[in-house]
């Protein structure tokens, strides 16, 4: 007699299958937990040491206590009523699918706060066409600032109200949106030249005179000599390198900024997995940045695929034709021909 309580058994192909369906549940919820618990141990590795900017408690200069740099001021220059200056006008152009980074650097002495800034290099980011363009902002710039001060040179914007600021006053004479921020400090830009060996340069006979006589005040007596031609610098030399201007012009040293920057990129967009961990390990507590941890990973994701293939550009802001030299409101500056520049950077040097 048949028993009605009697389940029917399970096929050995359905077995089979729940076994299996069972094994994938459990490899997904170890690689999960792998995953969160790997990523917790890199952002507690790498990314806390990185410096993060507090925008409620960061220090802001109001406009009523804006300054200007008249220390400067040259009788040669055309004298210009701000009034009479042209800007143009602004027109909106879509690069939402560029990643903009501004790179800030400052001649900050130990005990100082925050400086004007020395350094603007746009880092424009496409990761469809694995291009990269290096844009130096030069910072006697003269544009226009938001937010009820006064124009002023570009390089005060960071030392008034910091990345914000900033942003904001290059998003509003550029059109140009940017995403991140990183300042980098010089003791860290020596520690990553130091640890990839450094870079070979080719200096010309006035950069390698002046090299030479700037290492020459040094203690240390096999600096230099420096000679015409291509030379080995370390992480200090590549700096010193980097930050020459009284030869020729602020022009010539954001040219030495980014060509630094090249030669270096070129070095350690080949190395291991590894040697960029250790690296990373190196510079991350001498950056200040505005990213938070998930953006810093967005980042990675996104960059990370192109590094070893990515082309690398190099443009100046302003460059040949779009500026003029003047004398505005007791400052010796940079007058930008703003329509020239706008369309420069929308057909050429952003990575479109």
């Amino acid at each position: 007699m048949d028993n009605k309580n009697t389940k029917p058994k399970m096929s050995k192909k359905k077995k089979i299958l729940i076994i299996i369906a069972v094994v994938l549940i459990v490899f997904l919820l170890l690689g999960i937990g792998i995953f969160f618990g790997g990523k917790r141990w890199i952002e507690n590795k790498f990314f806390n040491p990185i410096n993060r900017v507090d925008l409620e408690q960061m220090e802001i200069i109001p406009p009523e206590e804006e300054d200007f740099e008249k220390d400067d001021y040259n009788a040669e220059y055309e004298e210009v009523d701000p009034k009479d200056i042209d800007w143009g006008e602004l027109s909106d152009f879509n690069d939402e699918e560029l990643i903009n980074i501004l790179l800030v650097g400052q001649d900050r002495r130990k005990g100082q706060g925050r400086q004007r800034s020395d350094t603007m290099i746009l880092c424009s980011v496409n990761p469809e066409t694995k291009e990269i363009s290096l844009i130096s902002f030069l910072r006697d710039l003269y544009v226009q600032f938001p937010g009820g001060y006064s124009n002023n040179r570009l390089n005060a914007a960071y030392a008034f109200g910091g990345f914000p600021l900033l942003d904001e006053t290059i998003e509003n004479n550029f059109g140009i949106t940017i995403d991140y921020n990183l300042e980098v400090d010089f003791n860290g830009f020596i520690e990553v030249f130091d640890y990839i060996g450094g870079v070979d340069v080719e200096l010309t006979q006035a950069e390698a005179d002046y090299l030479t006589k700037w290492w020459g005040k040094k203690e240390v007596p096999d600096w230099g000599p420096f000679t015409a031609g291509v030379n080995h610098l370390d992480g200090e030399e590549a700096l010193a390198y980097a930050r020459i201007r009284k030869i020729d012009s602020d022009f010539g040293r954001t040219t030495r900024q980014r060509t630094v920057l090249k030669k270096g990129f070129d070095k350690i967009k080949h190395s291991s997995v590894n040697d960029l961990l250790k690296m990373t390990e190196t510079l991350l507590p001498y950056i200040t940045t505005d990213m938070t941890n998930d953006d810093i990973w967005d980042l990675l994701f996104e960059i990370a695929p192109i590094i070893s293939s990515v082309k690398l550009n190099s443009y100046s802001v302003p460059d040949t034709g779009d500026y003029s030299y003047a004398n505005v409101n007791g400052m010796s500056v940079i007058l930008p021909n703003m329509n020239l520049i706008r369309e420069k950077l929308q057909k050429t040097y952003l990575p479109y």
